[in-house]
């Protein structure tokens, strides 16, 4: 019984090894007082985990961001849309908590070759969040223009604001945003 069950887990870890779905991608972006660095993998078909760092001293707010999320991407022609949680952690001036945003993304393809246009948003209530964290959202625009296969270049618009307990709302990072992702 155990050599069975150990031939049918080594044969399922060999299956979801070798599917091309399974990809590592690293993406970095920048904007005027900002940087932000991501790292995801396929955990299974349609399934993404991924971790990030944003820092941001944007007029003057010196936060720092720390994520994990667990993305569904399910299979839809021409439309690149993710749908889950991101746990978010951070660390300002104003206060240090966190909370369970819930969101995505979704990207089109256009009619200029390799070219799509999309935007994500994750919004956290005030019933997922604690510490000085009241209720936070970050929401972006972009234009994405594929390179290679997985990789592409990005640009587009961020805007990141949280209601922290006593301090009131603060807009952390607004503005334009350049951006590089690299997929394995």
């Amino acid at each position: 019984m155990i050599k069975q069950l150990g031939i049918v887990f080594a044969s399922g870890g060999l299956l979801l090894a070798s599917h091309q779905a399974l990809a590592f991608s690293v993406s970095a972006n920048g904007g005027k007082d900002s940087f932000g660095l991501e790292a995801s993998q396929s955990i299974a078909p349609g399934l993404r985990a991924g971790v990030g760092y944003f820092s941001t001293d944007d007029s003057g707010n010196n936060a720092k961001a720390y994520s994990g999320s667990l993305m569904f991407s399910p299979y839809l022609p021409g439309v690149d849309l993710a749908v889950g949680g991101r746990y978010q952690y951070q660390d300002t001036h104003y206060g240090n908590g966190g909370g369970l945003g819930i969101g995505g993304s979704a990207f089109v393809d256009t009619p200029i070759p390799l070219t799509s246009v999309g935007g994500y948003g994750f919004y956290t209530p005030s019933g997922l969040s604690h510490g000085d964290v009241d209720k936070s959202y970050e929401y972006g625009a972009q234009a994405r223009v594929n390179l290679l296969s997985q990789t592409y270049v990005y640009g587009g618009y961020r805007y990141f604001r949280t209601d922290f307990d006593g301090r009131g709302n603060q807009t952390l990072d607004s503005g334009p945003v350049l951006g590089v992702s690299v997929g394995f």
